[in-house]
């Protein structure tokens, strides 16, 4: 009887290490390797098609910070993030690196934009000001008014 006992909860043990792995692996965010399939640190020479002008593309400096605008018109970028449209998008580098990306939406959609990034990455891991902040040790994700920021740590 008391192998018996010994085994089943032996096996709920396990089931709930199991459960608990799972969730944890759920709370991953989408941007936690890249965006869109851009994976962070991507030189800009291997970045795939986005549609941008090879003006655009220069724009992006060989040292220091630099930015590429996506809006209605202008690159390929799909202008939504899940069903919350997006204004436009701003994809961030740093010595021709992409590190960062910005997405503008109305205000309105403010608290749906905050209930993916919740759904998919967990409660926030802090607010200030009103903005809403989640950190790990490769993203950091900040929801302000208007703004969803997520960027890497810099090197």
């Amino acid at each position: 009887m008391k192998r018996t006992q010994f085994i089943l909860t032996a096996i709920c043990a396990a089931c709930l290490l199991l459960t608990s792995l799972s969730s944890v692996a759920q709370s991953e965010s989408r941007f936690t390797q890249g965006f869109r399939g851009i994976v962070w640190g991507t030189h800009k020479d291997q970045l795939p098609d986005l549609g941008l002008s090879k003006k655009a593309l220069k724009n992006i400096y060989e040292s220091g910070p630099a930015s590429v605008l996506f809006m209605e018109g202008k690159g390929n970028l799909d202008l939504h993030f899940d069903t919350v449209p997006l204004l436009s998008v701003f994809m961030h580098f740093n010595d021709q690196h992409f590190t960062a990306v910005d997405m503008l939406f109305k205000p309105e959609d403010r608290e749906e934009v905050i209930s993916i990034v919740t759904s998919e990455t967990g409660a926030a891991t802090s607010e200030n000001d009103g903005e809403k902040q989640w950190q790990t040790k490769e993203i950091s994700i900040t929801i302000t008014d208007r703004e969803l920021m997520v960027t890497t740590p810099k090197e």
